[in-house]
């Protein structure tokens, strides 16, 4: 079973990694310090360039794991992150629009007075319907072919246990992140404030780590899902 213990020390253990991402956080802190200047036209073109990069830096970190590469965390070759990224956007773009529009007509038809059970209701829509991208991204990370994430059988395979295990993951990483960087981000509000650069820049570092375990524990649940079911059609086709 898929384990956010592994994933995280994969993450973490492998040689670099913190480095890495301090690195990839630096201009997370930047998109983020545009967007509190409210300068939309940079952050427009800084955010949406950095966005491919990371996208495909992220999906080619799930691929390595895959793919049993000894470097997890893919090196700076951004010609690389960003075609990878593309093709991570066009093979995602159906499922998500999908998702989407069904999501809100769902809500549509839910009327609960109720606001604590309206959010509960909208949460279990937004989470049952998020397992569709997730499940063609499970199949996308194993080739990195953008038709395969199209493959509805194999998107029917996928769809219970992204449903369960990501929306379980989604708890496990707030849970750990509210342990970790709660118990930093106190530590800071108490002794110096929460007003300063170096705990603005630990909060992009957390979400590059988050990010970075969540792509690892999503490779391995590609890998239980399909692994065996691959390995069976390889010998059927030998025989």
């Amino acid at each position: 079973m898929a384990s956010i213990k592994e994933a995280y020390d994969s993450t973490i253990g492998e040689s670099f990694t913190g480095l890495k991402l301090i690195l990839w956080a630096i201009p997370l802190y930047y998109c983020r310090a545009l967007y509190l200047e409210n300068n939309i036209g940079l952050l427009t073109v800084v955010g949406g360039l950095f966005g491919l990069l990371l996208i495909g830096f992220l999906t080619e970190s799930a691929f390595n794991a895959i793919d049993k590469k000894p470097e997890l965390i893919p090196g700076v070759n951004f010609l690389s992150m960003a075609w990878t990224g593309l093709k991570t956007v066009i093979a995602m773009a159906m499922s998500v629009g999908v998702a989407y529009i069904l999501g809100l007509t769902i809500l549509g038809f839910i009327n609960i007075e109720d606001p604590t059970w309206k959010m509960t209701a909208d949460i279990f829509v937004w989470l049952f319907l998020a397992a569709l991208p997730v499940s063609a991204y499970l199949i996308f990370i194993r080739r990195l072919n953008v038709f395969e994430a199209f493959n509805l059988k194999k998107i029917g395979i996928a769809y219970g246990d992204a449903f369960i295990t990501f929306s379980y993951l989604i708890v496990k990483l707030v849970i750990i992140a509210l342990i970790v960087v709660g118990f930093i981000t106190y530590m800071f509000w108490l002794f110096v404030g929460l007003d300063n650069a170096i705990i603005n820049f630990i909060w992009c570092v957390a979400v590059m780590y988050n990010l970075t375990v969540m792509t690892n524990y999503l490779a391995q649940l590609s890998e239980e899902i399909f692994t065996f079911r691959e390995k069976e059609e390889v010998k059927k086709t030998t025989y």
